[in-house]
């Protein structure tokens, strides 16, 4: 059948997409998305910090808490 050849051709292009298993790839695209995260809070909380006239130390604590989280998730993969 030319439908099981096509199937068949389709599941070898993907499992040679990408040199990495897939439960590899997946932990590397999770290490690069946490990255991310924590790099963007730390500058939205950087900006945060150097403006004294708004200054809200609950926002500041929760910001330190999320970035907190990521790295220890980061830290555990």
């Amino acid at each position: 059948m030319a439908i099981d050849g096509e199937v068949k051709h389709l599941m070898y292009r993907q499992s040679n997409h990408s040199a990495l298993p897939a439960n590899m790839e997946d932990t590397r695209m999770l290490r690069t998305q946490l990255q991310r995260e924590i790099n963007c809070l730390e500058m939205q909380l950087s900006r945060l910090q150097r403006r004294d006239e708004f200054l809200d130390l609950v926002t500041l604590q929760t910001y330190q808490e999320m970035i907190s989280s990521r790295k220890e998730m980061l830290g555990a993969i």
